[in-house]
């Protein structure tokens, strides 16, 4: 289904025509638009999914980044389920807390912009630029949707609240990232950074915004989040690093940085924090940067995977979308990296289910690359006994070949993945050694 949206106001549901016959009508609408804004000028193209399905809003993202011509600057938002999204060229197992996150169900996706890891959900909604690569610049766009929230009807130089600074409102810092200043008791994220560049009214920058890049041939896009009313709880614990030296990746590593919603600094304003709302206020702005008439947005949903349209040529929405959720994209793109773990004391394996067998301190070094182990092995080792010993280097061993998420994740293990095979020479190995140390290894990972 389809929805084609008037300037601000109620949408008219498309349910007799095709997507094809609502494109046609949008190029009649480009077509006023460029003539409105003057003889030459390309119109713009906006688009605001109706999904919350991040393999689908990401894939329907890249798909126009591929299909539309250079020239034409796109706007498109969205917001997803609850779910974190890594960059294309980062390490999850360093980025992310797995065991968390597969607790609580929450998914990891991993985009095709580089960049560091972010947290969505239904409170957190996210915008995407296109444009000639000839007109990038990281602080443009970021800029054009810092406008939009102090600008009504969103209206941050509006509020009254006693946590943040109005007369600021958003800005766009140094990393171009879009931040806030609020008061030191408005949480409790203050750092001796963020307690040092405090302003003259004592106020601590908070990021709202964060951003991610991608240039190619003759195309750029520039899309980021905005923290509405995101549950900040569940970024705590998923983003969270407990591995520290002991994993060294080849991945680009995210910048931490002390964030905030909108709706909670500015509270008063929360009534115009909406989804609905923002996205109004920013195609509103992109419209009005490019010299368009206040016109149409095209509503997208999953419905348009099934369209010829979008289904013919070399890029293909239903192949992208298939691809997003696949193994070999979400693991099998991990960077090159080495993790050592270590067994200090034998009760660390005797809680896991190993009898007393002469253990002694090991370590393990597993060297990955693209989701795979290639290479597994025992590091300054001091065992009782030889059996256990050679028992251990077996089981250690045979992990070459195996994909790391296996080892790292309790099942299920997600799409195209399949059990574990028996470890090393099952007839000759202890099956209690080997199943608690895989079992600490679970928990190491």
């Amino acid at each position: 289904m389809l929805t084609l949206t008037s300037g601000v106001g109620v949408g008219v549901r498309a349910t007799s025509r095709s997507v094809a016959a609502v494109l046609r009508h949008d190029t009649r609408w480009m077509a006023t638009a460029a003539a409105a804004s003057g003889s030459g000028s390309v119109a713009p193209q906006a688009y605001v999914s109706r999904s919350s399905n991040p393999w689908f809003n990401l894939a329907f993202e890249d798909h126009l980044f591929r299909t539309v011509d250079p020239a034409v600057p796109v706007c498109f938002l969205y917001r997803n389920a609850a779910c974190v999204v890594v960059g294309r060229n980062q390490n999850p197992w360093k980025e992310l807390n797995a065991a968390a996150m597969r607790s609580i169900d929450l998914p990891m996706v991993r985009r095709r912009s580089g960049g560091g890891t972010v947290y969505h959900d239904l409170g957190n909604t996210n915008y995407s630029f296109h444009m000639p690569r000839d007109t990038f610049d990281r602080r443009t766009h970021a800029e054009l949707v810092a406008r939009a929230l102090n600008a009504t009807p969103v209206g941050l130089h509006l509020s009254r609240s006693p946590l943040a600074r109005a007369d600021r409102g958003a800005y766009v810092n140094e990393r171009n990232d879009i931040c806030i200043r609020v008061q030191p008791r408005f949480d409790r994220s203050a750092t001796a950074k963020t307690r040092a560049e405090a302003d003259e009214q004592g106020c601590e920058e908070r990021k709202v915004s964060g951003s991610a890049y991608k240039l190619v041939n003759t195309r750029a896009y520039h899309h980021g989040t905005m923290l509405l009313s995101a549950s900040l709880g569940s970024l705590g614990s998923s983003l969270r690093n407990e591995r520290g030296e002991l994993l060294v990746t080849k991945g680009v590593a995210s910048v931490p940085a002390p964030v905030a919603n909108l709706g909670e600094a500015f509270a008063d304003r929360k009534h115009m924090l909406t989804h609905d709302v923002f996205v109004q206020a920013v195609v509103a702005e992109f419209l009005r940067t490019h010299n368009a008439k206040p016109g149409s947005h095209i509503e997208v949903d999953e419905s348009w995977l099934a369209e010829p349209e979008r289904n013919s040529g070399r890029w293909k929405l239903q192949e992208n979308f298939d691809e997003l959720q696949s193994w070999e994209w979400v693991f099998g793109q991990t960077p090159e990296f080495t993790h050592r773990v270590a067994v200090h004391h034998p009760a660390e394996l005797e809680a896991h289910g190993a009898e007393e067998n002469g253990w002694g301190p090991f370590a393990i070094e597993i060297h990955s690359k693209h989701g795979i182990v290639l290479d597994a092995k025992v590091v300054d080792a001091s065992f009782e006994q030889q059996r256990t010993e050679d028992e251990v280097r077996s089981v250690v061993h045979a992990l070459k070949g195996r994909r790391y998420d296996e080892l790292a994740l309790p099942p299920p293990w997600g799409p195209n993945s399949s059990p574990p095979a028996a470890d090393g020479n099952a007839g000759g190995i202890r099956t209690n050694i080997r199943d608690a140390l895989l079992a600490w290894l679970r928990t190491r990972l």
